[in-house]
Order: C-alpha cells, then structure tokens, then sequence
C-alpha cells in the first residue's frame, strides 16, 4: 500500500494511490499551487497485519507530536503573570 494524502486549499483531503515509484496511478487534477505544503506519504505492504501496524505507528507518531504542541501551548494557556515594583 502506498498513498499520498494532501489537504486542497479549499480544506478537502486529496488522496493518492502511488506506484512503486511514488508516482500518483491516478492523479488528482490539481496543480501544486492549489494544494497546501502539507503532505503525508504512508508505504507498507499489502495486508491487514501491516496495515495495523502502520496504524499503530501513526497513532504513536501522532501522540509524540500532540505532546510536543502542547509543551508548546502551555505557556501560552498559563502565562506568568509580570512582575511589578510596589
């Protein structure tokens, strides 16, 4: 299993099914510019156990990057308060 899967800049989600060498089998009609810089490539081989697999490595990536953002964000929910001089 290969695909490609991108966002239109309208919000809708593009999928690809690509060949061996990555090239779309049956391409989406749209020129680069429509779509946003965000793209994900998902290879594994065909069967349910690996594509199980590949879930589990997506919902692991997933939670690693959900951490991080809200390592990110906490700062920005709690902010310290100033400091001032009485």
């Amino acid at each position: 299993m290969r695909k490609r899967y991108s966002i239109h800049k309208d919000g809708d989600l593009l999928v690809e099914t690509l060949d061996a060498a990555a090239n779309p089998l049956d391409a989406e009609p749209l020129p680069p510019e429509e779509r946003l810089p965000i793209e994900v490539i998902l290879q594994c081989p065909d069967g349910e156990t690996w594509q199980e697999q590949l879930l589990d490595l997506l919902e692991a990536a997933y939670g690693l990057e959900e951490e991080a953002l809200e390592n990110l964000r906490a700062p920005l929910l709690n902010p310290t308060p100033l400091k001032t001089e009485s």
